[in-house]
């Protein structure tokens, strides 16, 4: 059996971009959240009152779920060709409905707060509630800790326009823009993302050291824009917790990580003290590349005779074998996922730089997105993004409101998978 490079969308809507289905969908959903918004409010929570609260707590995981199924949907298409103007159309028009689904969201946690914490909590102890009763808390506490729903709300629509467009910016530039590299005589058109690659992989140092000065040359005619557009992102930030009263920036990426501030300084109390280690590793690479040090581009640069030119079979087959000695639950999904047509794997220009995986909660499946360039990093991160496809697969049958999991704890299944088959990628050196 062929090992499929391409990714299936079409078993989710059928037609791309121009999918007939996923117009629908998409109408149908932003009547369902204008039907949501016109909605009374909600009425004081008593014991008879119990049930139109969990109908509306329903109707806004609905909503949820069917977004992010849509948003994961437009990612795809946006990812595989970043010259696809209709899904980068498609992909804003959902950002919109985030933020209508957002104020939702906001005017009833607003609500939540409001009310007294015995009822709240009597609310969430019953049968239909208890499973998402984590998440609903944390939508309670956060209420408490911002301004008001109306101005939550501003704040959440005009977010849609600029600072959460940021990712659309960044996916079209460096995924559209293209270099010219030249490489044992010939020359080719390459995105930033195949440069990239060559820079990290390439066994010749001369081809790492060119096609590091283009990336750097060609992200610095990037960077009056692209930096612009962070700082004001950044000021859209700063302006916002400003308001809100929040006098660190690091209130908010803690509660959405679920940390503590003491968490955070303890981990990094034992990692700053040790850093100094990594120098030992970066001196023993350069010895081993002949260089007195490393730069940039000789920290991830193949050693010794170690196989740097797997096909996307031999790497998937590589991935699976060897999570299989540690993990067959893990390696009977990444096998599944690989044969299933769930990875976009294809080495081409025109797709947007970098790996992710994204969740399909309406379907039970995960997509992997990467360009596998046939090196060490590219194996790797294949069994890295399967990791996460693995953490989302095992939360297919939870409820919507339980599946979400914080970066804190996104990486450990992918971690695990990495670090596996990097063990296995090592045992295989003669040198």
């Amino acid at each position: 059996m062929t090992v499929p490079i391409n990714w299936d969308l079409d078993s989710i809507f059928p037609g791309g971009s121009e999918s007939a289905e996923f117009a629908a969908f998409v109408a149908q959903l932003t009547a369902d959240i204008a039907a949501a918004k016109a909605q009374p409010a909600l009425p004081a929570l008593s014991p008879k009152t119990q049930s139109q609260w969990t109908d509306a707590i329903n109707q806004l995981y609905n909503l949820s779920e069917r977004l992010f199924h849509a948003g994961s949907f437009t990612g795809c298409l946006v990812a595989q060709d970043v010259n696809d103007d209709k899904a980068r159309l498609l992909d804003g028009e959902l950002d919109s409905l985030h933020a209508r689904l957002e104020t939702l969201w906001t005017r009833f946690a607003a609500d939540a707060a409001n009310q007294p914490d015995a009822a709240w909590d009597a609310l969430l102890a019953t049968d239909a509630l208890r499973p998402v009763a984590f998440d609903l808390n944390e939508h309670h506490t956060q209420a408490k800790e911002k301004l008001p729903a109306e101005i939550e709300a501003l704040i959440a629509e005009l977010a849609a326009d600029g600072y959460h467009a940021w990712d659309q910016l960044y996916n079209v530039v460096s995924g559209s823009t293209q270099v010219e590299f030249e490489e044992a005589g010939e020359k080719k058109t390459m995105s930033l993302g195949q440069l990239q690659s060559k820079y990290n992989d390439a066994p010749d140092r001369d081809v790492r050291r060119r096609a590091f000065a283009l990336f750097e040359k060609t992200w610095a005619e990037l960077a009056p824009v692209t930096s612009m557009a962070l700082n004001y992102q950044a000021g859209f930030r700063l302006t916002t917790y400003n308001h809100r009263g929040w006098d660190s920036v690091l209130k908010e990426p803690l509660f959405d990580n679920r940390m503590r501030r003491e968490t955070l300084d303890a981990m990094w109390g034992v990692i700053a003290p040790k850093s100094d280690r990594l120098l030992d590793y970066f001196d023993a690479k350069a010895k081993l590349l002949g260089l007195d040090r490393l730069t940039w581009f000789d920290v991830n640069a193949p050693i010794g005779n170690l196989k740097s030119d797997f096909s996307f079979e031999e790497a998937a087959d590589f991935v699976v074998e060897n999570l299989a000695r540690v993990n067959p639950d893990i390696a009977n999904f990444c096998r599944m996922a690989i044969d299933s047509s769930w990875v976009e794997s294809e080495n081409r220009p025109g797709k947007r730089a970098g790996a992710f995986c994204t969740r399909l909660p309406l379907k039970h499946e995960t997509r992997v997105f990467m360009t596998f360039s046939g090196s060490y990093n590219g194996l790797s991160t294949l069994a890295h993004e399967l990791g996460h496809g693995y953490h989302g697969y095992v939360l297919r049958d939870m409820p919507f409101g339980a599946q979400r999991y914080t970066m804190s704890v996104a990486e450990t299944a992918s971690t695990f998978n990495e670090l596996v088959v990097t063990d296995a990628y090592l045992n295989q050196s003669s040198d």
